[in-house]
């Protein structure tokens, strides 16, 4: 054989052999979902028994009252859409139940693989998402269903067992990523007929995330929901997602309630309390990053498994029933957000930052009786006797549905009466309109609180709302420390000056200085006294006499005037 006939024979080899072999591809990376709850409290250091009547986080009664979330109703299964295993959860949510003093309920976990690792990120997500689903809808049966990881092929696959339960009522998605065109196939993943479908916005201000931006998922943004002695106020959270979508067009039911305003899917449709900074009170003992036991945690993860237990009470709770009702719903079934901002302000009606809003009750849709509802802003209204004896504020109707009406408003103390006098100008105005309340104090009344009841009245609809009248006597006193000084002469010595207020006084009083003898000259830093507290700072001549000197600190403010005493001795 000749090298040219050994080249060829080689050649028809190769190609042969390279024909053959079977033909590898470099997959795509598998797209991966991030939790979307946020955490204040980088350790445990939360004792919900601790916290007192007006603390800052939410327990399960705090949050059903503000939402006016029913008692009884709810029923169903919730499924819980996680990845990962949590251990713990089960046991979590007992404790979290005992705690609470809340119904007892069992805790179904589906694994999706016999091999699941746990994952503390997740775990804490999923103790969230079962704890409060459980408190808003104590009565409805929870499952939690763990994915084998965290790319979105397998919580889908999650969410297709829950599909296959016939009990599933919501499904309850805390997670997202960022959008992809390669995500629409799996929209026809949540349209099983009887479930509802509810996705986190996300944690990123004004920024769209999948699965919240599906045509077929209610996405739940954040506001932030603040719990004062009076009630409640709402604003929207600056970290809530929302936005316009790139990928999924707009589906008819936003199309014609909001006159297709956006070119695409507008999200998020609904709101709930995501500000970590009054967050919910979560119960974790498989640890979080080198903690365990209570957190406060926020973010729209909070408000994905609350809206979910919210449909369990006649399954009204979905994107049909709340824009075909939008937006006579205000005022009935839920409340519009005009403040704050996630990088898209909030207005009138609709918005990217809180969507409709936030829910009052939890049943939705139907024709919504015309009636009315009364505001007032603000709500605690403080007289210093000191410089006045009055005090307004304002009394606004709100519309609910297609109410036109004109209610007569007037004004009585609530009870204890301290002799207020109640004017309410104009007394008859339209739903949009607002009066002014004034409230003028007797000539003598003792400072405290003092409930007024505002009522609206027209034909057979009548409706209250009450405010606090907060009647303070500002006033302050001095205290020097240490009381004694004693220098030698040509030296220093200082004495701390503390204004202490009563009454609400937040003045800054002047001071000055009496009884001390020529060679010792006194300081004031700050003064006026600003920050609390002043250092005085006495200064003595080398040659000025020997002796004790009682000094006079005198504080002044407005008409106000008090003393304190420091004795120098000079050595």
């Amino acid at each position: 054989m000749t090298k040219t006939t050994q080249l060829t024979t080689l050649t028809l080899l190769v190609l042969i052999t390279l024909a053959m072999a079977p033909v590898f591809t470099v997959a795509s990376p598998e797209l991966q979902a991030n939790t979307m709850y946020k955490v204040k409290t980088t350790t445990s250091t939360v004792e919900p028994n601790a916290l007192g009547a007006n603390h800052p986080y939410f327990a399960p009664f705090d949050i059903r009252a503000a939402y006016s979330i029913p008692s009884t109703g709810d029923k169903g299964t919730i499924a819980i859409i996680d990845a990962y295993d949590n251990p713990k959860a089960a046991v979590d949510l007992n404790y979290f139940d005992q705690i609470f003093s809340w119904p007892a309920t069992t805790l179904e976990v589906v694994k999706m693989s016999s091999l699941l690792s746990a994952n503390s990120g997740w775990a804490l997500e999923s103790d969230l998402d079962a704890q409060w689903a459980h408190a808003v809808a104590p009565d409805a049966h929870l499952l939690l269903v763990e994915a084998k990881s965290a790319s979105i092929a397998d919580l889908i696959a999650a969410v297709d067992y829950a599909n296959s339960r016939p009990d599933v009522v919501a499904v309850s998605m805390s997670w997202g990523s960022s959008e992809n065109s390669g995500l629409l196939s799996y929209d026809s993943h949540f349209t099983t007929a009887g479930k509802t479908y509810f996705a986190s916005s996300g944690d990123t201000g004004g920024v769209v995330s999948w699965p919240s931006s599906s045509p077929n998922v209610v996405s739940v943004g954040g506001t932030s929901l603040v719990q004062t002695l009076n009630g409640y106020t709402e604003s929207a959270w600056s970290s809530g997602g929302g936005g316009v979508s790139t990928i999924e067009q707009t589906p008819n039911y936003q199309a014609t309630a909001l006159s297709n305003a956006y070119t695409k899917r507008a999200t998020p449709d609904v709101s709930y309390n995501a500000d970590p900074n009054n967050g919910f009170l979560v119960y974790n003992s498989y640890g979080y990053n080198g903690g365990r036991g209570w957190f406060v945690v926020g973010g729209t993860s909070a408000g994905a498994p609350q809206w979910a237990a919210i449909s369990t009470y006649g399954n009204t709770a979905n994107n049909i029933n709340f824009y075909s009702t939008y937006p006579n719903s205000y005022g009935a079934t839920f409340t519009d957000i005009q403040t704050g901002s996630n990088g898209y302000p909030t207005k009138v009606g609709y918005d990217l930052a809180t969507g409709i809003g936030s829910p009052i009750g939890a049943v939705f849709g139907g024709p919504i009786t015309p009636d009315f509802s009364l505001s007032t802003n603000p709500s605690t209204v403080t007289i210093n006797t000191k410089t006045t004896s009055q005090g307004t504020t304002t009394v606004s109707v709100n519309a609910i549905g297609t109410y036109t009406g004109s209610p007569t408003l007037s004004a009585t103390e609530a009870n204890n009466p301290a002799g207020l006098q109640l004017s309410v100008s104009p007394q008859t105005i339209t739903a949009g309109q607002a009066s002014t309340l004034t409230i003028t104090l007797p000539t003598s009344i003792t400072p405290g609180t003092y409930p007024v009841t505002i009522t609206g009245t027209d034909g057979k609809l009548t409706h209250t709302t009450t405010i606090n009248v907060q009647v303070v006597n500002p006033d302050f006193t001095l205290k020097a420390n240490p009381t004694s000084l004693s220098i030698r002469r040509g030296n220093t010595a200082t004495s701390t000056i503390t204004v202490n207020p009563t009454g609400g006084y937040t003045g800054t009083p002047k001071l000055t200085v009496t009884g001390n003898p020529s060679g010792m000259t006194i300081s004031f830093r700050p003064n006026p006294v600003t920050s609390g507290s002043s250092t005085m700072t006495v200064t003595t001549m080398q040659n000025m006499p020997t002796g004790t000197y009682p000094l006079t600190i005198t504080g002044t403010d407005t008409g106000l005037s008090h003393t304190t005493q420091v004795t120098v001795t000079v050595r």
